[in-house]
């Protein structure tokens, strides 16, 4: 099984190692996210590891994906986890 890693070097996973509540105004994450938990739905706008940015819409629970940036969000409760 071959690893993916990611701008940091560090390997990713299924497992998470942590996690930091984030919002919209945050700007820049201080990691690459493996995946958001979104506490309470509504919109949340991202930017990816490749630099693509798009909007998730009326999403709540867990979102795969390697997540450098929260843009704008209309939902609630988010945690980045590594």
């Amino acid at each position: 099984m071959s690893k993916i890693f990611n701008q940091q070097a560090y390997p990713e996973n299924g497992q998470f190692a942590g996690g930091q509540a984030v919002t919209a105004s945050a700007g820049l994450l201080p990691f690459v996210a493996g995946g958001l938990y979104v506490g309470t739905i509504g919109n949340v706008s991202v930017q990816t590891i490749d630099g693509s940015e798009f909007t998730l819409v009326n999403v709540s629970g867990f979102v795969p994906g390697l997540i450098t940036r929260i843009t704008a969000a209309t939902a609630s409760n988010i945690i980045a986890l590594k």
